[in-house]
């Protein structure tokens, strides 16, 4: 006769958690799928019965049968004749084998450094923690309060799209092509509010804004091509632009944004961030735009415009895209959703002219085919039914309320530092005192449980100025701004004063505001 397990051990496998997120019955599950795979449970014993689970789990006799109901409809168990329920022999097979002595112990092991042609895993880059979530005080970019998240109505438009007659329409392989409603949305929802009005085939779905620059990069960029970039500027895209060519050219800027310099008169493409400066903030003037336009047609330039924060304006009427004055398709323009649902959904949108589209949506191909179409058509729901326009009601206030705040945190405890920001903007540009260096403040306050971004990655060249900052407000909430903001002072009390260098630890900027004060 078979016996049953020790009663002892299901405890040990099951360890319920009763504040998770995942229903009891879908945790009894996960767990029993991880034991029999690791092979803790043994082939030819039964499982103990439904009420004895259940009595040693704490929990009610039908969650543990409505999961061993569905773990033999999987095909994991199954069931014998008043013997109870056993592991499947044929769901056994699947576990591991190990290998009798560790692979490669004694072979050279190959070296990987000189077949890789250009590492880019040495190159300069935004880095935020993983467990960012666990600070009580994350002024972070990019980064979400979950509060803030639409979840009622993405859920509503996930659960619509998962209805048969929708998943018709994302379920198959599209090739290289898009969502349609996504598209659609896009076209007569999202880009008449830039004043830009693009065909289906000027319009392409890529895996977020970065994806998009990768792609045209990609695309436009060879070892002979010179590309300008604005200094300060997005490290992405310095960094894509860099393993393409080594002439990246950068470019300063001003009270305007980015400046008529000279060195634009090399540059082939320029790649600019208009309504807010990436990380300044600054949003250029019509003026200044429609010099560049001009300078672009005049000299058969391009200009790749990355929208990145274009649907926050706090009076719901978004500054006009570079792109909306573009008369001779010098503009490339790129946007993104992740700022405004989710930056894990990651979804953002070249326009162009449709050859390049075509173009682009060749090479998407080669790489990835599509993004997800499932959550492509949940996003174009979530556009129709008009919950995207009722998120970015609530984001827009959000974010200002947290931007007066943190403006008025930084002048009451940081009166000495300069604060450059911009209406809809999520994000501060701080300029620290000459003798600051951000690096050591910034870990220093996280000791404190404040996360704030040094400046330095921002700016290209060996000897980046070290006294910057940008501190996000979207994932920290109101009230704890102000405490935050204390702690980060407290911080910068207790470290020692540091010299400038010669020129390199400034910027060439113009100075910034005091604190409390906008550009």
């Amino acid at each position: 006769m078979t016996s049953r397990t020790d009663a002892s051990m299901w405890n040990q496998l099951i360890p319920l958690s009763f504040e998770g997120r995942m229903s009891l019955q879908a945790q009894i599950r996960e767990m029993l799928v991880g034991a029999i795979l690791d092979g803790r449970v043994p082939l030819g014993v039964a499982l103990p019965s439904t009420r004895e689970l259940s009595s040693q789990l704490g929990v009610a006799r039908n969650t543990v049968a409505l999961a061993y109901e569905l773990l033999v409809d999987e095909g994991w168990l199954v069931t014998r004749n008043r013997s109870g329920h056993f592991v499947n022999p044929e769901m056994a097979s699947r576990r591991p084998v190990a290998p009798a002595a560790p692979l490669g112990s004694a072979l050279p092991q190959t070296d990987w450094a000189p077949r890789i042609h250009s590492s880019v895993a040495r190159q300069r880059n935004i880095v935020k923690p993983r467990d960012w979530q666990r600070y009580p005080y994350p002024f972070l970019y990019g980064q979400i309060d979950p509060s803030l998240l639409p979840i009622p109505g993405w859920r509503e438009c996930s659960i619509q799209a998962l209805t048969g007659a929708e998943a018709r329409g994302w379920a198959g392989d599209l090739i290289d092509g898009d969502d349609t409603l996504l598209v659609e949305q896009i076209q007569t929802r999202v880009l008449p509010r830039r004043g830009i009005w693009a065909s289906a085939d000027e319009i392409l779905v890529t895996v977020g804004a970065q994806h998009a620059l990768f792609l045209l990069a990609t695309l436009l960029v060879g070892p002979a091509t010179t590309v300008g970039i604005e200094d300060p500027g997005y490290p992405d895209a310095r960094n894509i632009l860099a393993a393409r060519t080594p002439t990246v050219v950068a470019l300063p800027l001003d009270d305007a944004g980015l400046a008529l310099s000279p060195g634009l008169d090399a540059c082939e493409y320029v790649v600019l961030t208009p309504p807010h400066q990436c990380p300044t903030n600054v949003t250029m003037p019509l003026a200044r735009r429609v010099a560049l336009l001009e300078w672009a047609r005049s000299r058969d330039r391009v200009l790749i415009e990355d929208d990145y924060e274009m649907e926050l304006d706090v009076d719901g009427r978004a500054q006009p895209a570079l792109k909306s004055l573009d008369r001779t398709g010098r503009v490339v323009y790129v946007g993104s959703l992740s700022k405004t649902l989710a930056p894990g959904i990651r979804l953002g949108y070249i326009v162009a002219h449709r050859d390049l589209v075509r173009e682009a949506r060749a090479l998407r191909r080669l790489m990835l085919r599509h993004p997800a179409a499932n959550n492509a058509r949940s996003a174009g729901l979530f556009l129709a039914m008009g919950y995207h326009d009722s998120h970015l009601r609530r984001l827009r206030q959000a974010h200002a309320e947290r931007g007066a705040a943190l403006a008025a945190a930084l002048a009451r405890h940081l009166p000495e530092v300069g604060v450059v920001t911009s209406p809809g903007a999520s994000s501060s540009w701080l300029r620290f005192p000459d003798d600051v260096d951000v690096r050591s403040l910034a870990a220093a306050a996280a000791d404190r449980g404040v996360l704030i971004e040094p400046g330095d990655v921002f700016f290209a060249g060996d000897r980046p100025p070290r006294h910057y900052a940008r501190l996000g407000f979207s994932s920290i909430a109101t009230e704890r701004i102000e405490p935050g903001i204390a702690a980060l002072a407290a911080a910068r009390r207790g470290l020692p004063a540091r010299r400038a260098v010669d020129g390199a630890m400034r910027n060439e900027l113009p100075e910034a505001p005091c604190a409390g004060e906008s550009a």
